[in-house]
């Protein structure tokens, strides 16, 4: 007779136990991921002058330097892995709206004989009415760096900067408290555009312009034209330096008095 005994279970390897590990892994670090930006942490040497918008708390919390020391290594060990796999944490982009346009930075050169010459954001769309889609960690930090100088100015067209004036008239601030994130990218575009064309002098200033690209709403009517694109200047940087003393090399735009305006110095906190 055949044998009519079941056969013995497979036990079970190690993939099911990976994949779930995973799949816990995924549920538990958004929630770790947030909770530690309470925790506060000393700056790096590249956050000396921290951002001022960031969720991230600073200082210590503990005088006991190895815990103090571990939980900044997990910090930076969450911020890595929440950078590579695309979940990192930005809460500012989603309060209190988004608004009805897309913005890009666009580095405009000023030289001493009076001509002009531009270099724009690489995420500025060439048809801005069939942008290209943008591939995922491809420029990704240069994309989030940006959004970061964009996002201070996302609101500021027209009719919201006539309507609450004397919130658009402090943008200049916002300018101040974040120029060194400004400067840098202006410093970069410079030394891009000077190594692409060797022949021209060095700039006497440049001028960070954003530039606006209104979407169509959900709403709208099918066939209806794209409100046009329009610029506004956003800040103005001065490579030889500051154009008084106890100033900062940079100005902001006021939107409202449609002027720049100086930055004084402000010693880091």
């Amino acid at each position: 007779m055949p044998d009519s005994s079941p056969a013995p279970a497979a036990k079970p390897g190690i993939i099911p136990w990976l994949v779930g590990l995973f799949a816990l892994w995924q549920i538990v670090f958004p929630v770790l991921a947030n909770l530690f930006e309470f925790l506060p942490r000393r700056p790096t040497p590249a956050d000396h002058y921290p951002e001022l918008s960031t969720t991230q708390r600073w200082g210590r919390f503990t005088d006991i330097e190895p815990v103090q020391r571990a939980s900044e290594t997990a910090g930076d060990a969450f911020a890595f892995y929440g950078e590579v796999s695309g979940q990192e944490q930005g809460w500012n982009m989603f309060t209190p709206d988004f608004p009805p346009h897309t913005v890009v930075p666009v580095a405009e050169f000023h030289f001493a004989d009076g001509t002009t010459a531009r270099v724009p954001s690489r995420f500025s769309p060439a048809d801005p009415d069939k942008p290209r889609a943008r591939w995922p960690l491809i420029h990704d930090r240069e994309f989030n760096y940006e959004a970061n100088i964009t996002m201070m100015g996302w609101h500021a067209d027209t009719e919201t900067v006539a309507a609450r004036p004397d919130v658009w008239q402090r943008l200049p601030d916002r300018v101040r408290d974040n120029h060194e994130l400004v400067t840098h990218w202006l410093g970069w575009k410079m030394r891009q555009h000077r190594a692409a064309n060797p022949d021209t002098p060095a700039p006497t200033e440049v001028v960070m312009v954003f530039r606006y690209i209104p979407t169509r709403l959900p709403n709208d009517p099918g066939g209806a034209p794209r409100k046009p694109t329009f610029e506004r200047p956003f800040a103005r940087w001065f490579p030889n330096g500051p154009r008084a003393p106890g100033h900062l090399p940079l100005e902001g735009y006021d939107p409202v008095a449609g002027r720049f305006v100086p930055l004084k110095a402000v010693t880091p906190p």
